[in-house]
């Protein structure tokens, strides 16, 4: 028994003394935890520590929906009521292009005329209620400022239970109703919805998987070429009469060919099965597709000739792109990071791609219809350039380094 459990020991110890001369199997085991820790914990200091932006038109400017905004201020709630800081009020119209065409806002509440001269003034009794636009796409923030809504109406309505039972004279509109309903204020929720695309919360996976998902498929792309440059089968390349720029060409082009095919397979999986409108972004979904892959493409070049061996591709990979895809909205929706988070989310790939594929979402990009009238690519222009620029200068670094290791010869 004894002996047994001492070769057991013996065994586990020259497990532990292999790994301890492997650094990059070290890194892969700890650093990601501690990557990931240190992310998330930023992420997640934006939902409890910055306020929502929340563009408010109010119509009635009265006591009773200025109390309202005050009660949403003391909530947290970044409250938006002029246009472009030049003190004019915002109007309806403002708010729903702010929401439609740029993406100023995601949320509106729009207080109507009216508003305080209901029964129960809480319940904004009126024939509709105030109003809660929001962009369809992320409607998750649009449900919080709800909460924070009612929330805000329930400390109102508690001050005024409060100051009957303190026999305080109340006006007839400020006495609680018998009906309370279970909603204090009742709020009408208007999507600005996508004209294209119907169900267009369905499809905001795209913004998120598609990028995270190449750069894996790139890293073990250039997991393959540092085999093959290993195993010899580029050396006996360079024995015909082939350049590296050939070889390193080839390379880039098979790996992108392929991660297209990968990302369209998944596409037509997920309109199968899912019934997501592939078809209604064609042109759009086409152009941010290429351009992402051939950024993830050339960034996995790059790791490839950075990382001597396949155990530090695999190590450096891992945490390059587990930190670019929680920093970029692969893993989690950039509107809920801080400010200082989606700002550092724009130094990668991710974040360009997951900000165009919003765009494109939103019904800022182009069909096939404008495709072919080669209408004006809107909302994601700039994604798509600075995508093309990244794949440019990872190229470019990746090409020159693994061009002189193949000049070079074995090491």
């Amino acid at each position: 028994m004894m002996r047994s459990l001492r070769i057991t020991l013996i065994l586990t110890g020259k497990q532990l003394r292999v790994l301890s001369r492997m650094p990059g199997i070290l890194l892969v085991i700890f650093v990601p935890g501690i990557v990931m820790y240190t992310v998330f914990t930023k992420i997640f200091e934006g939902p409890a520590g910055r306020p929502f932006k929340v563009a408010v038109v109010d119509s009635d400017d009265s006591t009773e929906s200025r109390k309202l905004i005050e009660a949403l201020e003391k909530s947290n709630v970044n409250v938006i009521r002029t246009a472009n800081g030049n003190g004019r009020p915002l109007t309806e119209n403002d708010a729903r292009r702010g929401i439609r065409d740029n993406g100023k806002y995601r949320v509106a509440l729009v207080i109507p005329q009216g508003f305080s001269r209901a029964p129960n003034v809480m319940s904004g009794d009126s024939h509709e209620g105030v109003q809660l636009i929001y962009d369809e796409t992320q409607s998750m923030e649009a449900d919080a400022v709800l909460g924070m809504i009612q929330m805000a109406a329930g400390r109102r309505l508690f001050q005024k239970f409060s100051a009957l039972q303190q026999g305080l004279s109340l006006n007839r509109a400020d006495e609680p109703s018998k009906d309370t309903p279970s909603m204090l204020i009742r709020v009408q929720k208007v999507g600005i919805s996508i004209q294209r695309m119907k169900i267009a919360a369905k499809h905001t996976f795209l913004a998120g998987i598609v990028p995270m998902f190449l750069l894996f498929g790139a890293a073990g792309a250039a997991r393959g070429m540092i085999e093959e440059i290993d195993s010899g089968e580029i050396a006996r390349l360079r024995t015909a009469p082939i350049s590296p720029a050939n070889i390193l060409g080839g390379q880039l082009l098979s790996m992108l060919l392929v991660a297209m095919l990968q990302c369209y397979s998944m596409y037509i999986f997920a309109w199968l099965l899912f019934g997501v409108a592939i078809w209604q972004i064609t042109g759009g979904l086409f152009l941010m597709t290429l351009v992402t892959t051939m950024a993830t493409t050339a960034f996995g070049m790059l790791l490839g000739a950075i990382c001597r061996t396949t155990q530090q591709l695999d190590s450096i990979g891992t945490i390059v792109i587990l930190a670019m895809s929680a920093i970029g909205g692969s893993m989690v929706p950039r509107w809920i990071m801080p400010e200082f988070m989606q700002t550092l989310g724009l130094f990668t790939i991710n974040g360009w791609s997951y900000d165009g594929f919003i765009a494109l979402i939103r019904n800022e990009g182009i069909g096939l219809h404008a495709w072919i009238q080669n209408d004006e690519i809107r909302g994601i222009w700039l994604p798509c350039v600075v995508l093309v620029l990244s794949a440019v200068a990872c190229a470019s670094l990746g090409s020159l380094l693994l061009g002189r290791r193949l000049r070079a010869g074995p090491a």
